[in-house]
């Protein structure tokens, strides 16, 4: 497997996982992190962005094959700019690298998290690459969800949960958006996006550790033994999404969650 790939969020969780498959099937992974990668870079900021740009495009000596967006998470009030805003800019700034590649792949994962409530206003703020006022509409939301309710604790979770998941939402569109166009099709790159569901990895123990929060999401993953997924199972999906094999699929938002989504939407998407 001649072919370099490049992973955000590579240090911990499903980055780390699949960097590992990828390696051990003979590829090179430059790996992108807040610490213990390649290229140690912090994507909600704009600095950041470009230090991430510069440190793969001299590691890869201006050459690569893939990119796996993945860096996700963070504090509520970097909610957007690292799921968001990072990914994006990771996507799009990396993107010319790709064009010295026979096969040249990318992805983006999401979230199950992005089939939850949305709001448009901010959704389209995102899509329309405003940042300041994506953040502003995002403090208007924490905001009122702090005065609105009693338990601040709990308020804080949900309103962090909810910005993750219109971050996710948002970029789910965006995807759909870029995959199409001519920098993207008509250069010849798939642009896909992966949807886990709670995946059994640090970021995600907050879940597994509540048995209420736990066993409610636990009841809606029809297939036995996928809750919680492995990261290794989600390194295989991304692997495959990012090889010279796949290409014809393109522009698609794919849940990989046990059926929790299908579970969740029925017929209503196909």
């Amino acid at each position: 497997m001649d072919r370099t790939y490049v992973i955000t969020g590579g240090a911990s969780g499903i980055g780390a996982a699949t960097a590992k498959y990828l390696r051990e099937r003979g590829g090179r992974v430059i790996s992108c992190d807040l610490h213990d990668a390649d290229v140690v870079a912090d994507l909600s900021t704009a600095n950041g962005r470009a230090t991430l740009v510069d440190g793969v495009a001299r590691l890869a000596n201006g050459r690569i094959d893939a990119i796996i967006a993945n860096a996700g998470g963070g504090r509520p009030e970097t909610m957007l700019q690292v799921n968001f805003f990072g990914a994006v800019a990771t996507l799009e700034g990396l993107r010319p690298l790709l064009a010295g590649s026979p096969a040249p792949r990318a992805a983006a994962v999401s979230s199950i998290a992005s089939l939850g409530r949305t709001d448009p206003s901010l959704v389209e703020a995102c899509l329309a690459l405003d940042e300041n006022k994506a953040i502003a509409l995002a403090n208007e939301l924490s905001a009122r969800a702090a005065a609105s309710q009693g338990e601040a604790g709990a308020q804080a979770g949900q309103v962090a949960l909810d910005l993750y998941g219109n971050a996710k939402y948002a970029l789910n569109c965006w995807c759909r958006r870029a995959a199409v166009k001519p920098e993207w099709a008509g250069a010849g790159i798939t642009l896909n996006v992966l949807g886990p569901g709670v995946i059994d990895t640090p970021a995600a123990q907050y879940i597994l550790n509540d048995p209420r929060t736990s066993a409610s999401i636990g009841a809606m993953v029809p297939m036995k033994g996928a809750f919680p997924g492995r990261p290794d199972s989600m390194a295989a999906a991304l692997a495959w999404c990012v090889s010279a094999e796949n290409a014809l699929m393109t522009g698609q938002v794919i849940f990989v969650d046990g059926g929790f989504e299908c579970l969740a939407r029925g017929e209503r998407h196909w």
